[in-house]
């Protein structure tokens, strides 16, 4: 694979998966994985297995185990690529 001066891959190469994270997790100075951005998903799934749990159709347990991890992992996800994108 050809790189540039700067040690990356030349851009007519398609990109892998390991390359994309690597350069979208690596910057120090740029932080790609903020600290906060698990806190939407979290916010969301605690609400709804706090919903749930009040409308007595499931426990808040269980709720927040499943669909609570799902609605963390797939908000966090969404989150992530928002902020790469900065989709305004």
């Amino acid at each position: 694979m050809a790189e540039d001066e700067d040690g990356r891959a030349d851009r007519t190469d398609p990109v892998t998966p390991r390359e994309l994270l690597r350069g979208a997790l690596v910057d120090d100075a740029d932080p790609r994985f903020p600290r906060w951005l698990p806190l939407p998903g979290a916010l969301l799934a605690i609400g709804w297995a706090g919903y749930q749990a009040a409308a007595m159709d499931a426990g808040f347990l269980p709720t927040l185990l499943w669909p609570g991890l799902a609605i963390l992992a797939l908000v966090t996800v969404a989150a992530w690529f928002g902020w790469q994108l900065e989709i305004d």
